[in-house]
């Protein structure tokens, strides 16, 4: 129970961060009367805020061991919603999103927001990784193809790559490298994917940074 309660502060902690970003510049435009620019920041606070009802009803799921309804999932969809969530950060850090998923690529049978769920939490590290690259050098690419009766998905960065360490315990339970992480994100990662009936590896690309792979069938047998 300790595990899970864990993984939802982790969880939450994001949007809710960037809920009161939005909030704290609303009010700040507001009281410097700029209030034609105070629209935007509402309405993404809004997604945020439904991004963490989103996730309590996740947790909820979980805890109470109700079936997930799986739909066709478009995997080019929830990539820009992933990355819209994280507009600020990667505005701020000026990384390039370099999209190569085709529009041809089927959907697959998924629960969009464990597919969300996992994109957010690669391109979360990806922009962390990348904190002290010079401004404006950074970058995260996406590509997809079908393959084997499934999607293979690729994610890569122009990071610093993964230390030895961190390539050999990335998806353990508190394994972490920054200071002020719980080092749960790509466990919680892992663990949706295989749900899926999904695997996930990571590597690190030579003169590049580090590059997920994934797979997920099309049709998962029964969760």
């Amino acid at each position: 129970m300790g595990e899970i309660a864990a993984g939802i502060v982790h969880e939450l902690n994001q949007p809710l961060t960037a809920a009161l970003s939005y909030n704290q510049a609303a009010l700040r435009l507001i009281r410097q009367q700029q209030v034609q620019e105070v629209p935007p920041l509402l309405d993404a606070t809004v997604v945020q805020i439904k991004r963490i009802s989103d996730l309590l009803l996740q947790f909820r799921q979980k805890l109470t061991r109700e079936q997930r309804e799986l739909q066709p999932v478009n995997l080019n969809q929830i990539w820009l919603r992933v990355v819209m969530l994280l507009e600020k950060e990667l505005r701020s850090g000026k990384i390039t999103i370099i999209n190569k998923i085709p529009e041809t690529l089927p959907d697959l049978l998924a629960d969009p927001l464990w597919i969300e769920q996992i994109l957010h939490n690669i391109l979360a590290n990806a922009i962390q990784a990348q904190q002290q690259n010079q401004l404006g050098s950074g970058w995260v690419a996406i590509k997809a193809d079908q393959s084997d009766n499934g999607v293979s998905l690729t994610i890569s960065d122009g990071g610093p790559g993964l230390s030895t360490q961190a390539l050999q315990e990335v998806f353990m339970p508190f394994f972490t490298t920054r200071p002020d992480g719980l080092g749960l994100g790509m466990a919680l990662t892992e663990t949706l994917v295989q749900r899926l009936n999904g695997n996930i590896k990571v590597d690190n690309i030579k003169g590049q940074g580090a590059c997920f792979t994934l797979w997920f069938p099309l049709n998962p047998q029964e969760l």
